[in-house]
């Protein structure tokens, strides 16, 4: 059947099919190697149906970031405290993590400092899940009575962002159970409790 006159399960399979080569490439080459022409081959689809649906390689990758965005698992509301909560979303992390490619991941972060749309995108899909539930678990720690301050959203998603990279990238170690409880322990919870209370004296 003509491209052209494609039924719409058909169409929508394509762009499926298309969208899963563009996350396969980007695990194996990264964004600065991508191309169109990889990407067409891998999904057996021509660079015309491409560029029907996509102006050009970054809108393509916007796209599947997109995609893979709305896969994130939103948070369990159901911790009873700050800790049970942090070492849920450390274990969220952990898991995203695991299933990502982190290398490639940088790759897109580095291209987002030369295309704004895939800073956009990154910002608004790919780790708007992650700011989500940052969010979410110092908003009910608040309710709690445990913090007080709303802006620690920023930091724990910073601390939280910061620490994956650098394991997936830097180490290129998994975070174990022991690891995600000793990260909460010693450096989430006494950063975020910390906040607004003097530091403590420094002992010689």
């Amino acid at each position: 059947m003509p491209e052209e006159t494609a039924r719409p399960g058909r169409a929508s399979a394509r762009t499926a099919a298309i969208i899963k080569a563009t996350h396969e490439l980007l695990h194996e080459v990264g964004y600065e190697r991508l191309s169109i022409d990889a990407v067409a081959a891998r999904a057996g689809a021509s660079k015309t149906t491409i560029y029907r649906r996509w102006d050009d390689k970054c809108a393509l990758v916007c796209a599947a970031l997109l995609d893979r965005s709305a896969s994130v698992t939103e948070l369990s509301s159901a911790a009873r405290n700050l800790r049970e909560d942090l070492i849920a979303l450390t274990a969220l992390v952990a898991k995203l993590t695991a299933r990502e490619d982190v290398p490639g991941f940088v790759s897109l972060l580095a291209a987002a400092q030369q295309e704004p749309a895939i800073a956009d995108v990154l910002g608004r899909g790919a780790l708007a899940p992650m700011r989500r539930n940052c969010r979410d678990v110092v908003q009910r720690a608040i309710g709690r009575g445990e913090l007080n301050d709303a802006e620690l959203s920023d930091v724990l998603f910073d601390l939280v962002l910061g620490h994956a990279l650098a394991r997936g990238v830097v180490q290129r170690k998994p975070l174990s159970a022991d690891d995600q409880r000793f990260f909460v322990d010693r450096v989430l919870l006494p950063v975020l409790m910390s906040r607004g209370k003097p530091a403590p004296p420094i002992t010689r």
